[in-house]
């Protein structure tokens, strides 16, 4: 899969896409760029194209192209202008969820649905939760040193790279969530860590904002997916996106956490979210 750079009316936006048919805009997460295509497989299966940005700080997008969640959500509605798309549904993850949730609000005209995928949507409460510090600490200046030590480790070590990451992202016991992971579960959670991680990116995540107020403004469906096992992202920021969110509706996710895409839950978890996307559709 290759890239392609838009010069578009924001400045230059790197993206890449996949499939045909009705376009998803994936606004991906953080330790992630255009390349994200975890959990993609049900939905282009379904018959849909997903437009994955490299959000600005990520990939080749610079950082000036839109630093604030708003301005980020700009972007790339220039990049739909430039590829000529008038809709879309949304589906932000993780640290995507303020540049989905402000992209939705800000130009409702623009976006038919809008999926919240293990999303911060309430980033100002972030400095009290349990791991926030330790993402601080990650995205330090040894950042690069330290991601290339776990992209060598889920090399040679891939269980044990599994098993970790299950530590970390999931509250669920990692040792229980070994033994029910498949072992394509274990390669895709390798393959997690064989791309670029922007350490610039993700600080400048840590700026964004949502605010109850843009959430209440957020005016189409909303399926809002989320574990209560998540580590990185508390389930909390789902209550919070559910109950201020007009036209949402809640979808757990499984003992994973963070990685919402592996294990047995996400068939299930995908099939919903493929029906609420196929509701559009039939309702357009």
């Amino acid at each position: 899969m290759e890239s392609v750079i838009a010069n578009t009316a924001k400045g230059p936006v790197e993206y890449t896409l996949m499939g045909s048919g009705p376009v998803i805009l994936a606004c991906h997460g953080t330790s992630s760029n255009c390349f994200s295509n975890d959990g993609y497989a049900p939905l282009l299966e379904a018959g849909f194209a997903v437009l994955t940005p490299s959000r600005p700080g990520y990939g080749r997008t610079l950082l000036k192209v839109g630093a604030s969640a708003a301005e980020a959500a700009d972007a790339l509605v220039a990049l739909l202008d430039s590829l000529e798309i008038k809709t879309c549904t949304v589906m932000a993850i993780s640290g995507g969820g303020p540049t989905g949730v402000a992209l939705t609000a800000n130009w409702s005209q623009r976006v038919r649905r809008l999926a919240l995928i293990a999303a911060i949507t309430r980033p100002e409460d972030r400095a009290n939760e349990p791991a926030y510090h330790n993402q601080i600490a990650f995205y330090g200046p040894m950042h690069g040193v330290i991601w290339n030590v776990l992209r060598l480790v889920s090399r040679l070590s891939p269980h044990n790279m599994a098993r970790s990451t299950m530590a970390i992202f999931s509250n669920h016991d990692p040792e229980d969530a070994l033994r029910r992971l498949t072992p394509d579960d274990v390669k895709d959670i390798c393959r997690f860590y064989q791309r670029h991680s922007s350490r610039v990116g993700a600080l400048n995540d840590l700026t964004h904002t949502v605010g109850k107020e843009l959430l209440q403004r957020v005016q189409v469906p909303t399926l809002v997916i989320h574990s209560r096992e998540d580590k990185s992202v508390p389930f909390s920021h789902a209550e919070w996106s559910h109950a201020h969110i007009p036209h949402a509706e809640l979808c757990e996710s499984g003992f994973t956490g963070h990685f919402y895409w592996v294990g047995p839950d996400y068939q299930r978890v995908s099939q919903q979210l493929v029906a609420f996307l196929r509701a559009d559709a039939k309702s357009s």
